[in-house]
C-alpha cells in the first residue's frame, strides 16, 4: 500500500463532481523510525503543522483528529491505524491547487518520511434530513 494515489485513483477523484466542500478522511500508520532516525510520528507532525497552515490559508479547516482506541470490527492488523485526521477543503479544486503548489512539495517529504501506509478517503458532508 502506497502513500500516493495511483493513476486510476487520481483519475476517479478528478472525475467526481467538484462542487462544494469535501472532507478528506486520513487514516495514518506511522513508521517506527524515519531515514533521519526520528520517529515517523514526529516527521508526520512536522508535515501536519505546515500543511494545516496551507489548508486554512485557502479557507479549509481541521475538522477532527484523534488516536484510535483499537479495532472493534475488522481485521486487527490491516485496519490498525495510529492516527485519524479529517480535513475540510472548500472544494476539490482548492485541494488540487494546494497539493500542486511548489510550497506543498517542500513539506511533503516529511509526510513521505513519516508514513508506513495511509488511506485517504474523500467524502462529502451530509446532513441528515429532519
Amino acid at each position: 500500500m502506497g502513500i500516493k494515489p495511483t493513476k486510476e485513483q487520481l483519475t476517479a477523484f478528478l472525475a467526481a463532481p467538484s462542487s462544494g466542500p469535501i472532507h478528506m478522511v486520513n487514516l495514518l500508520k506511522f513508521k517506527a523510525k524515519t531515514s533521519g532516525d526520528k520517529s515517523g510520528e514526529a516527521s508526520y507532525n512536522k508535515y501536519g503543522e505546515n500543511v494545516i497552515k496551507m489548508v486554512t490559508e485557502r479557507g479549509g479547516k481541521l475538522v477532527w483528529h484523534g488516536k484510535p482506541m483499537g479495532v472493534l470490527v475488522g481485521d486487527n492488523e490491516t485496519d490498525k491505524w495510529d492516527y485519524i485526521v479529517i480535513v475540510e477543503y472548500p472544494s476539490r479544486d482548492v485541494m488540487i491547487e494546494m497539493t500542486s503548489n511548489p510550497k506543498y512539495d517542500e513539506i511533503h517529504g516529511d509526510r513521505e518520511d513519516g508514513l508506513e501506509r495511509t488511506a485517504l478517503i474523500p467524502t462529502r458532508p451530509f446532513t441528515i434530513p429532519s
